[in-house]
C-alpha cells in the first residue's frame, strides 16, 4: 500500500513525515475524532483549508481506488435545509459534494494481507471532471475542491472499513494485543517491537564472542513488571525505547529513561551486514533477519544456526539500562504491522446500541483521566456509519430525549436537524447500516505510510512507458514492452521483492526510488533476471563471429545484477553455504588477471572465454554451479541476491541524502522528452555499478545512466510527493513534464 494526505502542500526542509501530516491535516476545533463537541460518534475529521491560493487547492486520493458513489454540489449551500442556520443573517451552510473510494490493496503476503477499505471525502465544493462512479483512481489524483463546513472553510474526511477487514489491517479484533505469542508475519513493516516478560534479567555488556553465555557478565537488574522495548532503524539509526505501564492510569504506557540512539553500535542500521557477518557466521543471512526483526520471519528459505543464536542490545529499565538477549523465547516479537496497544493503538468496540450517541465508557474513562487529547489518534473505535440516510433516525432520535450534555430538541428542531442530515446523507449502498470501523485519518495516513508494500497494481505503475536512450550523438525516444502474465519475471517476483525491501530497510520512498530506478532498467523493465551476455563482433577479414562476455559465466544476474566471482561467493558466505576456498580464491585471482588485461579480454573474445569458464577449474563444485544459477533462476535468490547487494555496497547511505532533481530536457522522437536526474541517486547507482566514480559530478561512466534516470523518474511520481521542476527549475510541477504512468 502507498498511502498520502488529501492534501498535499509540499513539506518543508527537514519536516519529518509526521510533522508534515499534522500541518496539512489541520483539525478544526471540535470537529475532531472520534466524537463531535455535541457527544455523537464523529468517524471523521474536518481539515481546515485556505482559498487565498490559485489555482484552488485539491482534495486528492490517498490511495489508489475505485468510485463508489459522488455527488456534485448542488450550488445551495447557503439555503435551507444545507444552511441548518438559514433563518440568521449572514449565515453560512455547508457544500454537500463528496466522493466515496474504496481501496483494494496489500499490506504484506497472502490472503489475510489483501486488505480493503474506504475513504470519504465530504463538503466539497466541485468535483474534478475525471471523477465518475465506477472509475479507477490514483494515489494523488485530484477528487475535487475543499468547500465550507458550517461556514468554515473545510471538508470532511474520515477512513472505514468493514469487520472481516479489521482483522486483516490490525492482525486482531480485540482492544489490546496478544502477548502471548510473536506477531504476525504475512505483514510486517515501521517499528520492531519486544515484550519482555517480569523476570527478564539485564546485564553490564554482551557476551564478547556473541554467545548464549553469561560468564563473566554482571546482572543490573531483574524486572518485576512486563516492559515494552521499540527499536526503530532510520536513517543508518538505530534508536531503542523502553515503556512501562501506567499503574495510575488504565491503557497509558510511560517511557523509561532517555531513547537510545546507536548504543550497540555507530550507524547501526548502515552496519546491519557488517554485524551479522561477524556475529552470525554459521548463517549470515537468517542473522540479518534476527538484527532486523528480532526473529526469522523468512523460515521458508532462512535457518538460523545455531537456533538459540541470541541478539544482545542495550534496554532501558527502570533506573537505568543493561543489555538484554532479545531473541530470548520468552521475550515476544511484533512490529507496527500489529498496532502494539502499548503504543497507544486500541479497538474501542464497547457501544453495541445502533445510535450515534457515543455511550463507550472506554472514551468516558479517557476524557475523565485527562489522556483523551493524547490517545484519540490511535483509537479504532466500532460505530454506525454516520452518513446513511436509511438510518437518521435509528441514530439520532436519542437528540430528542436530551443527554447529561445538552438538552432535549424540540420537535421542530430535530425535523430541522433531520433535514439537514438527509440532504448531506446519502445511500451506502454496498456499505450495510450497521457498525463499521473507523480509524483517526491522521494516525492512519501516518501509520500506513511505514508499510510500503507495493500491490501487484502498485508495482506495475513502476514500469515507465517510454523511455529516452542515447544513440551515437541523438536520443531514442523508446516504448517499453511489459509482460505481466502468470509465468513473467514479474508476475514471479514481485512478491519476494516486497519481502527482501522489508528485510533489507529498502522501505522508504528515497531508498526504493534509488533501488528500482537501477533494478528496473538492469531488468530489461523487470523482464529479466540476467545481464546479456553473447556479442557478435566482425575480425579483419570481415567475418562475423560470437563471444561471450569476458566474464562469462560469472556475468550478472538477480534483480542488482550481481556479478564477478568475487561478488557471488561473498553472497554464498553471506547465505552459510560452505565450497572449496581455494577454488574461490583462483577465480577471483583469474576474473582480476583478465580484468586488468585488455588485451587478454580481447583475446578472451576469440577463445570464448577460456580462462573463466567453469571446465578450466575442475575443483569448481557443481553445487557452487547450482548456486550460482539460482540467483537468475531460483525464486528466492534473485531479489534477496540484490537485497545482499545493496546492503554490502552500502547504497542506502546515498538514497538517504536529499534528492536534489535536476531537469534535463533533450531532443528525442520528434520532440523535446524531459527526465531528471540528482547527484544522491548517481551516488546510490555507482556505488552499484562503478564505485569509482560515486565522487563524479559529470553524470558520465555509468552504463544506461539516462535509462536509469527514466525509471527513477517513474518511480519517483508513484512511490513519493515530490514536486518535480519545471524549465525555470522551479519545483512547481506534480507530475515529471511529459511522462504518463502505466496504468
Amino acid at each position: 500500500m502507498i498511502i498520502s494526505p488529501p492534501l498535499l502542500k509540499a513539506k518543508d526542509a527537514h519536516e519529518t513525515d509526521a510533522a508534515w501530516i499534522e500541518r496539512v491535516m489541520t483539525v478544526v476545533d471540535r470537529r475532531g475524532y472520534p466524537v463531535n463537541g455535541y457527544g455523537s460518534w464523529h468517524g471523521g475529521i474536518h481539515i481546515s483549508h485556505t482559498d487565498a491560493g490559485r489555482p484552488a487547492e485539491n482534495v486528492r486520493a490517498i490511495a489508489d481506488g475505485t468510485i463508489v458513489s459522488l455527488r456534485k454540489d448542488s450550488d445551495k449551500r447557503d439555503l435551507t435545509p444545507l444552511n441548518i442556520n438559514a433563518d440568521k443573517p449572514k449565515s453560512k451552510g455547508s457544500n454537500d459534494g463528496y466522493v466515496l473510494l474504496k481501496h483494494e490493496t496489500e499490506i504484506g503476503s497472502g490472503d489475510e494481507a489483501k486488505v480493503v477499505f474506504y475513504s470519504l471525502y465530504m463538503h466539497l465544493k466541485s468535483l474534478a471532471e475525471t471523477v465518475k462512479v465506477g472509475e479507477k483512481v490514483y494515489r494523488k489524483d485530484p477528487l475535487g475542491t475543499p468547500g465550507v463546513v458550517d461556514g468554515v472553510n473545510a471538508f470532511h474526511f474520515q477512513v472505514f472499513c468493514d469487520d472481516d477487514n479489521i482483522s486483516k489491517l490490525t492482525g486482531r479484533k480485540t482492544g489490546e494485543l496478544d502477548i502471548s505469542k510473536n506477531g504476525r508475519t504475512d505483514a510486517v513493516y515501521g517499528d520492531i517491537h519486544f515484550y519482555l516478560p517480569p523476570q527478564t534479567k539485564f546485564y553490564d555488556k554482551a557476551p564478547a564472542d556473541n554467545s548464549t553465555s553469561i560468564s563473566g557478565l554482571s546482572e543490573l537488574y531483574t524486572s518485576n513488571a512486563p516492559l515494552y522495548a521499540s527499536m526503530t532503524l532510520a536513517q543508518g539509526n538505530c534508536t531503542m525505547v523502553t515503556r512501562q505501564k501506567n499503574t495510575q492510569v488504565d491503557g497509558k504506557y510511560d517511557l523509561l529513561g532517555e531513547p537510545l540512539v546507536n548504543a550497540d553500535g555507530n550507524d547501526y542500521e548502515y552496519n546491519l551486514y557488517k554485524t551479522a557477518m561477524r556475529n552470525y557466521k554459521e548463517s549470515p543471512s537468517a542473522g540479518f533477519e534476527l538484527l532486523r526483526f528480532g526473529r526469522v520471519i523468512n523460515t521458508d528459505h532462512e535457518t538460523l544456526v545455531p537456533a538459540d543464536a541470541p541478539l544482545w542490545m542495550t534496554v532501558n529499565y527502570p533506573g537505568g539500562k543493561g543489555v538484554v538477549n532479545l531473541a530470548d523465547p520468552s521475550i515476544k516479537k511484533f512490529s507496527d504491522a500489529d498496532f502494539p496497544h502499548w503504543t497507544g493503538w486500541q479497538l474501542v468496540d464497547d457501544d453495541s446500541d445502533s445510535d450515534s450517541q457515543c455511550n463507550s465508557a472506554i472514551i468516558k474513562k479517557l476524557q475523565e483521566d485527562g489522556e483523551f487529547d493524547n490517545q484519540c489518534g490511535k483509537l479504532i473505535c466500532h460505530f454506525p456509519f454516520e452518513w446513511e440516510k436509511s438510518t437518521i433516525d435509528t441514530r439520532f432520535s436519542w437528540l430528542k430525549t436530551g443527554s447529561e450534555e445538552h438538552d432535549p430538541m424540540t420537535d421542530e428542531d430535530y425535523a430541522k436537524f433531520k433535514a439537514h442530515a438527509e440532504a448531506l446523507c446519502f445511500d451506502g449502498e454496498t456499505l450495510n447500516s450497521g457498525r463499521l470501523w473507523h480509524f483517526e485519518p491522521k494516525g492512519f495516513v501516518s501509520h500506513l505510510r511505514k508499510c510500503i508494500w507495493l500491490s501487484r497494481t502498485e508495482f506495475k505503475q513502476l514500469i515507465p512507458l517510454n523511455i529516452i536512450r542515447p544513440s551515437g550523438n541523438r536520443y531514442n525516444w523508446e516504448t517499453v514492452s511489459f509482460h505481466e502474465g502468470e509465468t513473467s519475471v514479474f508476475s514471479r517476483h514481485y512478491p519476494m521483492l516486497n519481502k527482501i525491501f522489508r528485510k533489507y530497510c529498502i522501505n522508504t520512498p528515497s531508498r526504493l526510488v534509488s533501488f528500482l530506478g537501477n533494478s528496473v532498467q538492469e531488468t530489461k523493465w523487470l523482464s529479466v533476471t540476467r545481464e546479456d551476455y553473447r556479442y557478435s563482433a566482425t575480425d579483419e577479414n570481415g567475418h562475423r563471429y560470437y563471444y561471450n562476455i569476458w566474464y562469462f559465466p560469472w556475468y550478472g544476474r538477480g534483480f542488482l545484477q550481481l556479478t564477478n566471482p568475487d561478488n557471488f561467493y561473498k553472497y554464498f558466505t553471506y547465505r552459510g553455504r560452505s565450497f572449496n576456498k581455494d577454488i574461490r580464491d583462483e577465480l577471483v585471482s583469474d576474473y582480476r588477471r583478465v580484468q586488468g588485461d585488455r588485451a587478454l579480454r580481447e583475446q578472451e573474445k576469440r577463445l570464448d572465454n577460456r580462462i573463466l569458464y567453469d571446465g578450466q577449474h575442475p575443483g569448481l563444485e557443481q553445487e557452487v554451479i547450482s548456486w550460482r544459477e539460482a540467483v537468475e533462476n531460483g525464486n528466492f535468490d534473485p531479489a534477496d541476491s540484490a537485497g545482499f547487494y545493496w546492503s554490502l555496497t552500502g547504497m542506502a547511505k546515498y538514497a538517504d541524502e536529499t534528492h536534489e532533481l535536476q531537469r534535463q530536457a533533450v531532443t528525442a522522437g520528434h520532440g523535446l522528452r524531459v527526465y531528471y536526474r540528482s547527484p544522491s541517486f548517481w551516488r546510490a547507482s555507482a556505488t552499484v555499478n562503478l564505485p569509482s566514480a560515486v565522487s563524479r559530478r559529470n553524470y558520465q561512466g555509468i552504463n544506461g545512466f539516462i535509462e536509469r534516470c527514466c525509471a527513477y523518474t517513474c518511480a519517483l511520481s508513484v512511490l513519493t510527493e515530490t514536486k518535480f521542476p519545471d524549465e525555470s527549475n522551479a519545483l512547481t510541477l506534480d507530475n515529471p513534464e511529459g511522462i504518463l504512468l502505466r496504468r
